[in-house]
C-alpha cells in the first residue's frame, strides 16, 4: 500500500526544507546515532530518514547501503501519519505493508519500530527507526532509547537552524554597521572639505581617520567566514595599525607575531581576544592616561599561545575577579578561549594585568 499524504503536506514539506538537511553529506554525529540505535535495539538496520514529496531520503543509515528509496515503498511514509512512536512486530501482518516488496522479497523487512522526528511546528518530518529481517519486539528500555535518540536528532537540527539564523542576523548587523561607518566617514570628510577654519578642519579630519580605522578594524573582526587559513602576521600588522589610530595618545600598543598561518577559527578567536583585552585595559586601567598594552602571538607545529599584558595598574584581587569572569569582557574572553580548547590564565604582573592562553595546533583549512 502506497503511503498517503499528510493532511498538512505542503506545510510539512516547507518545514522540512527549512531545516536544509536534504541531500547533505553523511556526518559522524548522525552515523553514531544510528549505530547506537541498531546496537542497543539488537536490529540489523537503523536509519535517520526524512520523507520528501516523492522519496524517502536517509541522512544516516547502518545495514541498508542506500541514501534514498521511492516513497511508494516507504514504511516510514505510513508511520509519520500515525503516533509519535510505532512498533510493528510483523510487517506481513500489517495491511499497509503486507504487499510492500521491501517486506515480501528476500531478505525482507519483517520488523519495524520508529520514533517520529517532528519539526518546531510539530509536523512530522521523518523517523529514526530500526528494522530487522525477522519478526520481533522491543523491550521498554529499547523503545525509550529510540525516543531519546530521535529527540537528540531534532535537537541537533534545531541547534543548527538557530546558529544559521544567528549567523544571518550577525551578517546583517555587520553590514549595517559597515554602511553606517562608511556614511559617517563620508560626512566627516565632506564637512572637513567645506570648513574654512583650519582648526575645525583638523579636528574633522582626525575624527574621519578614527572612523576609517574603526571601519577597518570592524572588517577584520568579522572577516573569516570562508574557512580558509589566515596569514596571522599580516592580519595583526593591519589590526595594530587600526588600533593605534583608535587609542588615546598616551597609550602605546605593541603586537608581535611569531608564526605563519593559522586556521580561520583560531585567528578569529585570537583577534577577538586581543580586542577584548585592549578594551578592558582602556576601561579599567591607566588612571593617568599613559601606559603600554602588549600582545604576543606564537603559532607553530606544536601549538599556539597568546600573552596579553598591560601596565595600567592591577593587583591580585583584580586578577582573581578576571579569572572568576566578574565582567562581561572577561566572560567573552573565557567563551572565546573555550571555543579553541584553551583556559584563560589571569595574573597581576609588574603593576598590570596579564592574560595567557595556550592550546594545541589546529589544522589549517
Amino acid at each position: 500500500m502506497t503511503p498517503g499524504k499528510h493532511p498538512q503536506e505542503e506545510e510539512r514539506l516547507r518545514e522540512l526544507r527549512r531545516y536544509g538537511i536534504l541531500d547533505t553529506e553523511r556526518e559522524r554525529d548522525f552515523d553514531e546515532i544510528v549505530e547506537l540505535a541498531s546496537e542497543l535495539c539488537g536490529k540489523a538496520v537503523s536509519v535517520v530518514n526524512f520523507i520528501d514529496d516523492d522519496r524517502q531520503w536517509f541522512k544516516a543509515e547502518v545495514g541498508l547501503g542506500v541514501r534514498s528509496t521511492p516513497l511508494d515503498t516507504s514504511l516510514c511514509g505510513h508511520v509519520i501519519l500515525q503516533d509519535d512512536f510505532v512498533e510493528i512486530p510483523d510487517t506481513l501482518a500489517d495491511p499497509r505493508m503486507a504487499d510492500n516488496p521491501l517486506c515480501t522479497e528476500e531478505p525482507g523487512f519483517r520488523f519495524y519500530a520508529g520514533a517520529v522526528l517532528k519539526g518546531a511546528n510539530g509536523l512530522p518530518l521523518g523517523t529514526l527507526c530500526v528494522l530487522d529481517h525477522s519478526p520481533g519486539t522491543l523491550n521498554d528500555t529499547q523503545r525509550r532509547v529510540l525516543k531519546v535518540l530521535a529527540r537528540q536528532v531534532m535537537r541537533e537540527l534545531d541547534l543548527r537552524l538557530s546558529l544559521e539564523r544567528e549567523t544571518a542576523l550577525r551578517r546583517e548587523i555587520d553590514h549595517r554597521v559597515k554602511n553606517s561607518l562608511a556614511s559617517l566617514g563620508a560626512i566627516l570628510a565632506m564637512q572637513a572639505r567645506r570648513s574654512d577654519d583650519p582648526a575645525v578642519r583638523a579636528v574633522l579630519e582626525e575624527a574621519g581617520g578614527r572612523v576609517r580605522a574603526l571601519a577597518s578594524l570592524h572588517a577584520e573582526l568579522h572577516g573569516f567566514d570562508d574557512g580558509r587559513s589566515v596569514d596571522i602576521s599580516s592580519l595583526f600588522n593591519r589590526v595594530e595599525t587600526d588600533f593605534r589610530q583608535l587609542l588615546p595618545k598616551g597609550i602605546q600598543l605593541a603586537i608581535t607575531v611569531k608564526g605563519d598561518r593559522a586556521s580561520a577559527e583560531l585567528a578569529n578567536a585570537l583577534l577577538l581576544t586581543v580586542n577584548e583585552f585592549v578594551s578592558n585595559a582602556l576601561k579599567h586601567g591607566f588612571p593617568d592616561g599613559t601606559g603600554t598594552i602588549a600582545a604576543r602571538i606564537a603559532v607553530n607545529t606544536e601549538g599556539w599561545s597568546l600573552v596579553c599584558s598591560d601596565n595600567g595598574g592591577a593587583d591580585a584581587e583584580a586578577a582573581d575577579r578576571a579569572a572568576a569572569g566578574a565582567g562581561l569582557g572577561t566572560r567573552v574572553i573565557a567563551s572565546l578561549a573555550h571555543s579553541i580548547g584553551a583556559q584563560p590564565a589571569w595574573r597581576a604582573v609588574d603593576g598590570g594585568m596579564q592574560l595567557t592562553l595556550r592550546g594545541e595546533r589546529q589544522d589549517d583549512s
